[in-house]
């Protein structure tokens, strides 16, 4: 009985830091570890922090990948190779240098969770409606105020972060009446955006 109570503290617990959008029973490895291993047995791989300007070619040919960590670097586009990642169901693009949008993305239907926070891109394109499996997008701290509409047709979507920007008061209540299943992560709205 005191195994389950722990189990189930540990699960809530987790839960409570953001850990509720993650995929289960994938081993995540360093990109040092798999280099060299089959490409095929490998569903996790983390690049963070490893001053990357580009994604590394040869991950291409990790072709079920359900995982992948690419934050933290300097990275400003993606090579086309990540759309064709049919299995990809999170993507963390945290802390990186992308000017736009990456477009490559609107192909990977699987992608459950999505990180792009602390990019330089201004906007969204309507094409994102096509990820009809996303449950998380993470915005945090990007200059990204221009959402479009196809948000609203997105069935799966249940929280947007767009924390660390700021929306006027009339922003706010629009895209909260026009999402009213998701959670959207406001910080407090700014009256001087009116």
């Amino acid at each position: 009985m005191k195994e389950i109570f722990v189990l189930i503290f540990l699960l809530n617990f987790s839960q409570s830091f953001g850990q509720k959008y993650v995929v289960p029973n994938v081993i995540i490895y360093d990109w040092e570890e798999v280099k060299t291993a089959n490409p095929d047995t490998i569903y996790g791989v983390s690049f963070q922090k490893m001053k990357l300007t580009e994604v590394p070619k040869e991950l291409e040919k990790f072709k079920n990948l359900r995982v992948l960590d690419l934050s933290k670097n300097k990275i400003t586009q993606l090579p086309k190779f990540i759309g064709e990642l049919k299995f990809l169901e999170d993507l963390d693009l945290t802390k990186n240098k992308l000017k736009n949008y990456p477009i490559v993305l609107c192909k990977n239907s699987s992608l459950r969770f999505l990180r792009l926070g602390r990019n330089l891109f201004e906007s969204i394109p309507s094409c994102i409606e096509s990820l009809q499996n996303l449950e998380y997008l993470d915005l945090y701290d990007t200059p990204a105020t221009l959402l479009p509409e196809s948000l609203t047709r997105m069935e799966k979507l249940k929280e947007i972060d767009l924390s660390g920007i700021r929306f006027s008061p009339t922003f706010q209540e629009t895209w909260l009446n026009k999402l009213p299943n998701v959670k959207l992560v406001f910080d407090a709205p700014c009256d001087c955006l009116e």
